[in-house]
This record gives structure tokens, C-alpha cells and sequence, in this order.
């Protein structure tokens, strides 16, 4: 069976993670599959187009007018192909999304909507987001966001750890996290002022990029605009080592504002903490507490408990080897139920079961 990914943005978060590594890992592992790869479905020639039987892509396979959508998805089936679109987001976004004013003039939420009632099967992250996706298309498969140990950056290197006589947290994101980063301004603040803690942790920024003024306000909210002597950067990195950041901390952070948005995002952060053996502190708010438990395999903060994120971070620098007990059950826990290779299973019978019958 042949397959077709095709790359309209990478490398990214989404299409690394939905499309690159869980179809890497089927090419190793399933013989029946042979995949080619494109950027630009305009340079696929109509004798290629008779070649494929799936075509797979992520949020969407051209952007333009609805008629536009609709005759691309009729050539790109002509010859009896299927279509699976993948979704990892909301396809209506929030004013305080980065992208939000994009979205507004582009349409680009009608444009999602009619690639959803089009497409022969959408896969998606959890069953939040899947709900949301059954109004417009009932053929829909959960296919989580999962590690493939292939790639080198998720194989933790507990040798990397600078400065092993503190307790270090770090957050990692993109530029699009400036309301969630705004929940911990206020108990950062009470962490620089806490003299008692000097020279016993370090908070670090992960993703820092100093062509882009956002990790300016981030720096300035998670130093306490320069205050805390306990702060440091994680310099950005790309799509296939970012992760090698968590070898630098013990902790992360994951705040997340309790919004509709937010609630049918995936649970990556707490899956990239647990697979690489960290603890967390994170939002109660879903998709984080399909996962996490208070005192069990990680610390929630309840939404508007402004002091609770200091009063968390607190406890983790006065008591490591608790912070440490988390990080273990939550390994545990991400490694059992986050497992590639089951996934795999469901995704093969998946692309079996709508690939061309020859």
C-alpha cells in the first residue's frame, strides 16, 4: 500500500509529531507500507495520482475558497484514493491566540470545518477533540501523541544534569503561550522575594529565541523582570532535540488556561515529563487531568489560585526526593499508557481498512 504524507508545514510540533514520527515508526515496523513524501501537492502529476492510495495530511490540504477545497479532494481521489485528515487543535481559536486575527480574515475555521465533512477519516489526539470532530465527520480514530525512541532525543541522559545541587524547573513552548505563562507571574514574583530559597533551584525558560520579543515577556514574567538571581535560559532548538532540554531540569511546569481552546489541546507536556522522567506542576484543567493526579504522579494548581504555583515550586526545592517519587509513578504511568507500538496496531488496521482494494 502506498502512502502519501504530505508536508504542507515541517518542520513543526504538529507535523513531527501527527505525521513524521508514528508513520516512522510503521515503516520500520510494517513492511506492507511503502511511504513517499511531499511539500506541495500542486507539483503531483496525475500519473502519481493513480500510484497512491492514502493520502494523509495535517489540519488541512490547500487553503482557498470552499469550491477549491472540494475539486482538490476530487483529484486527489479520482483514482480511488482515501483521505485521512489529522487534527491536533481546535479549529476555533480564542482572541488571545497568536493566530487569531489570521484565522478571522482567512476564514481558515470554515476552511477546516469543510476539510473535515470532506475528508474519509480524520484522526485526532483525545477524545475531547474527537467529540467536536463527530458533529462534521463520524469516521474518527484517537491516535495520541506518542515517543518513538528512534529518534535520540527522547532517550534521557541522566549525565547531561548541570549543577546537580540544584533543584531546577523549566518551562519549554512556543510563542503562542503568553496568557498561560501570566497564570505563574504572580507566584514567581513571591519566588524571587523568597530569600530562604537562594541558591538552592533555578527556574529556566526553555525555547529561548532572541529574535522574538515573546521570550522577552516570558523572561520578564518567570524572572520577575530581572529580579530573580535564580533564573537561566535554555537556548531554542529544533523539532528533533528540543526535548533534550528536560536532561537540564528535575521539574516542569505546564500552566494552561482553563478555556474551551485549551481543553481539547493534547496532553504533550505531561507525556514529553513522564517519558523523560520529570516531575510536573501543572493546571487542573483538562486534557492534564486525564492524566495527572494531585499527590499521585504530579502537582495540579487549581484555576485563580495565584499563590499555589509558588507554594508548589516551594515544596519541590525543600523536598527533592518527593518531587523525585512523582516524576517515577508519572514515568510509570505516560510509559503505559502512551505505548507507540499499540497505537501502531490501530493505525495499520486503520490504513488497511480504507486503503485502496486493488
Amino acid at each position: 500500500m502506498r502512502i502519501c504524507i504530505v508536508y504542507n508545514a515541517h518542520p513543526t510540533g504538529c507535523s513531527f509529531y501527527r505525521l513524521e514520527m508514528p508513520n516512522a515508526y510503521l515503516g520500520d515496523n510494517y513492511t506492507e507500507f511503502d511511504y513517499v513524501c511531499v511539500d506541495n501537492i500542486a507539483n503531483v502529476k496525475d500519473e502519481d495520482l493513480k500510484t497512491v492510495d492514502i493520502w494523509l495530511f495535517n489540519r488541512l490540504w490547500c487553503q482557498g475558497t470552499l469550491d477549491q477545497i472540494r475539486n482538490v479532494y476530487k483529484a486527489l481521489t479520482a483514482f480511488g484514493a482515501k483521505v485521512i485528515l489529522d487534527l491536533d487543535d481546535y479549529w476555533v481559536l480564542e482572541s488571545g491566540h497568536i493566530m487569531y486575527r489570521h484565522y478571522l480574515s482567512t476564514k481558515l475555521d470554515e476552511q477546516i470545518r469543510e476539510h473535515i465533512r470532506l475528508a474519509d477519516h480524520v484522526t485526532t489526539t483525545t477524545e475531547h477533540l474527537a467529540q467536536k470532530i463527530r458533529l462534521l465527520n463520524k469516521a474518527v480514530t484517537i491516535l495520541p501523541n506518542e515517543p518513538y525512541e528512534a529518534y535520540q532525543q527522547y532517550l534521557p541522559d541522566t549525565t547531561a544534569e548541570p549543577e546537580p545541587h540544584l533543584f531546577k524547573i523549566g518551562w519549554f513552548g512556543g510563542a503562542q503561550h503568553q496568557e498561560d505563562i501570566a497564570l505563574v507571574e504572580h507566584s514567581f514574583g513571591l519566588l524571587a522575594h523568597d530569600k530562604s530559597l537562594d541558591g538552592r533551584y533555578k527556574i529556566y525558560l526553555g525555547g529561548w529565541n532572541d529574535n522574538n520579543p515573546v521570550y522577552d515577556d516570558y523572561e520578564r514574567m518567570l524572572s520577575c523582570r530581572g529580579l530573580n538571581k535564580n533564573y537561566g535560559r535554555i537556548q531554542a532548538a529544533d523539532i528533533y532535540s528540543y526535548v533534550g532540554g528536560y536532561n537540564f531540569i528535575n521539574a516542569t511546569i505546564a500552566p494552561l488556561r482553563d478555556t474551551k481552546f485549551n481543553r481539547l489541546k493534547s496532553e504533550l507536556k505531561v507525556v514529553e515529563a513522564g517519558w523523560m522522567g520529570k516531575a510536573i506542576i501543572a493546571s487542573e484543567t483538562i486534557p492534564y487531568t486525564d492524566i495527572l493526579v494531585h499527590g499521585h504522579n504530579g502537582l495540579l494548581i487549581p484555576y485563580g489560585k495565584k499563590d499555589a504555583w509558588y507554594k508548589a515550586v516551594r515544596k519541590f526545592v525543600n523536598e527533592p526526593d518527593y518531587a523525585r517519587s512523582l516524576a517515577v509513578q508519572l514515568s510509570k504511568d505516560v510509559r503505559e499508557r502512551f505505548d507507540i507500538s499499540k497505537t501502531a496496531e490501530r493505525r495499520a488496521e486503520l490504513y488497511r481498512s480504507i486503503g485502496r482494494k486493488l
